[in-house]
Parts: structure tokens; sequence; C-alpha cells
């Protein structure tokens, strides 16, 4: 899977935004993104809808960005929810504070405006701020809604920007009646005051997990939904715990998007949480075979005695040559999950020996096969061992380039051969198997130089 790209358009330049980390923190979403003019930037999202980009500056842990920072829910790309947010490959451009707050009064509510306004903190100064909020305050208080007033002040407060002035308009004695209806638990202030909630929930997600569902189910939010549910899952990934998270996650996705979602957080949980075997039978089912065998050799998870009869089949039909297998994930992974089934064992083993003999020499693969144990002497031990002991044994080089021809080794064949042309100059098997090596790594003028020289030793005898 790759990382979703967007395209900012600067100055008639067209710079590409790879998306590195999205940031779910109350009401807000921010992605982090890498330009290719290698400038970092960020996309902000009030729920689902696009705000603007902006470029990543220096932030005092008190801003809003702070705050994302310290208590946001994290998610990593690659990830099929940057896709959901905003389509791959979409244009998007950096708007000024001014033109950014003249949009966002024509669409959202007053109360929506401040919140919004005040996530841009860092891009403004604290008096330009201080007096764009209290114009929004005062306009509810000019109107005699001291209810909203005062709701405006405590989503503010909620939010973090905690300024004096706010503060001291909560403990003014003119909105005594509404402190006491925000005295109320959470649950009974769901419907009149969504924002607070959704804001003082997010904090406690052990404790408010199940009102957060309820309003996101309501407001049909289903991306932070699906941050909330994993955020909850990560924090005890547990295998007893997965089948929920899971059950959670497939009412969002397709089954392609579930397969993604699961695979980006492989290397963040235990392969003991569920994951990684619930992610390789996925891979299974979708015959995605190189994924799957990847994940296995990658991960120490256990399999099923069925899954384990299948897992054989599928390496016997499956070359090894694409995976880069270890001679460590081999023995730690590979040989115990068939160690019971010696036939398919040794077949696959011998398999592997073309691309183990490319990264490794013979001594250390002969040195490696004797470390192990196995519950019988397999023939591909059998057949190292041999070739090990004709290593210094130069009267029978032709008999180890034969092995060498047979494991696809055609150098280390030719020089084989070679050297047994060397010490038996009129003998004709060592010349067959020099034109028959040749020929298979394409090098037809030394196969032709052989045949001649087979047919003058011919002739000549």
């Amino acid at each position: 899977m790759h990382p979703t790209e967007w395209t900012l358009i600067k100055n008639k330049e067209h710079i590409t935004l790879q998306a590195q980390k999205l940031t779910l923190f109350q009401q807000c979403k921010v992605v982090e993104c890498t330009g290719s003019n290698d400038l970092q930037y960020l996309l902000f999202f009030y729920k689902d809808h696009f705000l603007t980009v902006q470029p990543l500056i220096e932030f005092k842990p008190t801003s809003f960005l702070g705050h994302i920072e310290k208590h946001g829910y994290d998610i990593h790309a690659p990830n099929p929810l940057f896709s959901r947010l905003l389509p791959p490959l979409s244009t998007v451009k950096i708007r000024t504070i001014n033109h950014l707050l003249a949009t966002i009064k024509k669409d959202y509510s007053l109360e929506e405006t401040a919140l919004i306004f005040s996530y841009f903190d860092s891009y403004m100064s604290a008096e330009k701020l201080e007096t764009s909020l209290k114009e929004f305050f005062f306009t509810y208080r000019r109107n005699g809604k001291l209810m909203a007033a005062y709701r405006l002040a405590k989503i503010l407060l909620a939010r973090g920007y905690n300024q004096s002035w706010i503060i001291a308009t909560t403990e003014h004695l003119d909105y005594a009646n509404a402190a006491i209806h925000f005295e109320a638990p959470l649950s009974t202030l769901l419907s009149s005051d969504p924002i607070y909630v959704e804001q003082l929930s997010f904090f406690d997600l052990r404790t408010n997990y199940n009102l957060l569902v309820t309003l996101y189910d309501q407001q049909n939010r289903m991306n932070d939904s699906i941050i909330i549910h994993t955020t909850k899952w990560l924090n005890q990934p547990t295998a007893l715990s997965y089948p929920k998270f899971v059950q959670e996650i497939t009412k969002h996705f397709e089954e392609d998007e579930v397969l993604l979602f699961l695979r980006s957080f492989l290397t963040y949980v235990s392969p003991k949480s569920g994951l990684h075997q619930d992610v390789y039978q996925r891979l299974i089912r979708k015959q995605d075979y190189k994924n799957a065998l990847n994940l296995l050799f990658t991960h120490s998870f256990s399999l099923s005695n069925t899954e384990t009869n299948e897992f054989s089949d599928i390496l016997e039909h499956n070359s090894l040559s694409h995976l880069d297998l270890s001679l460590t994930v081999i023995s730690e992974r590979l040989i115990p999950l068939l160690s019971k089934q010696p036939i398919k064992l040794d077949k696959i083993l011998r398999s592997a020996l073309p691309q183990l003999l490319k990264h490794h020499s013979l001594p250390d693969i002969h040195k490696w096969l004797q470390q192990i144990q196995f519950h019988t002497e397999l023939p591909v031990m059998k057949k190292i061992n041999n070739m090990f002991k004709l290593m210094d044994d130069p009267d029978n080089q032709l008999e180890l380039g034969f092995h060498y021809f047979d494991l696809n080794q055609y150098e280390k064949a030719i020089e084989c051969f070679s050297w047994e042309m060397e010490l038996h100059p009129n003998q004709i098997e060592p010349i067959k198997w020099l034109a028959k090596t040749y020929r298979k790594i394409g090098k037809h003028e030394e196969v032709e130089t052989y045949h001649n020289l087979l047919s003058q030793i011919q002739r000549s005898s």
C-alpha cells in the first residue's frame, strides 16, 4: 500500500504532499505531510470537512498544535483513512487567515466559527485572536444570550484556550445559572451541548468511550469512530479484545480496505494481539501468498494445524526466491512449522538452496544445517554434506559440479568442470557439461568453443 498523496498549488508551483500522520483532537483532524520541496505541511479538517493547508511552523506547547501533539490520537501512513478524508491526487491551496475566517463565518455557526478560528493560534498574533474571540463572545452577550456566551467560553476552555478573560467570564455571577447547567452529567448534556460533551469525553476515552461512539453515530462521523475504536484497542491490544475491534472496523470499510487498514498496525503491536493471525488468514483467502509468507516469516505467531498443512502446500506451489529469507528466519520460523512434515520440509529446503547459495557460502550453509536438530536426516542435508566433502577433493570436482548445476549455481559449476577438464583434458564429460552450463547462462560463443573442442576430441579418438 502506497502513502496517500495530494497536490499543493502554491504560486503556480505544484508541490506533491505525501501523508505521514493523521491526528484526531476533539472535532479537529490534522494531517502532517511531507512536501516534494522537503518542507512539512499540515492539512486541517473540522470533523470531516477540509479547511486549509498551512506550512508546519514552530509552535508553543500551550498552542492548539501543542495540545494536538500531547493529547491527540494518531494514525500513521499508509492507511486508507487518509484517502477517505481527501481523495488521492486532490489539489489544495494555502489560504490566508483572513480569507479562511471569512469562509468559516459563511459555513458555520458563530460557536463553531470561534472554535475553528482558535485552531490557528500559531499562525496569528495572540492579540488578533483574542480580539476576534471576544467579538464572537460579546455578540452573544449583547443579544442577551448568556447561556450561549457561557457555552462558548466553556468550549474554548475545553479546547485549551485558557486566557484570563475567558476564565474570569466563567466565574462571573451573571452566568451562575448557566454554570449550574454544565454541572450535569455529560450524558445528560449530549443533546444540548454536543461539542462540549465531545471535548471533555475525548480526554477520558476509557470512561466516555460509549458516549463518544453514540455522538459519532448520531453525526455520521465514521472516520472519527474508526480512530477512537482503534485507539482504544491499541491502548490494550489483546487477542481477547481483538474480535470486537475488528467487528467495529468492518462496519465502516470494504473488505480490501479492512485488510489495508489492519496491515498498517502490524509493526505497532505484539504478534500475541491476534492481529497478525487475522491478517495472515485474510491474505490467504485473498490468495496473496507472497505477502502472507512475508508476514509469517517476519513475525512470530502460531498457526493452527489446518493452517500449517495449508502453509506447506502454499510453499510447494510458490517460489521462495522473492522472499528475503535469512538462515535465522528459516531455522526459527520455517523449519519449526514443518518439523512434522519431513518430506515437504526437505522439498522446500531443496527449493530454497539456490537462493541461499547466492548470499551464503557452502561451508556456512553446511555449518548452519549441522546446528539444527531435525527429527530425521533429510536428503537435502545429505546433499550438502556430500558437497562439503567434495570441496576439498580435487579428484571429484566433476561430481561437485553436477551438484552446483543442479542448484542453478552455474558459475561455481563452471569452475568445477574447468578444473576437471584441466586435470583430464581428453575426457569429454567435463567438456559436455561446460557447453551445457554456458548455454544456461546465455554465453553462446563459449558454447560453440566447447562444441568445437568436443568434436576435435571425438574425431581424434
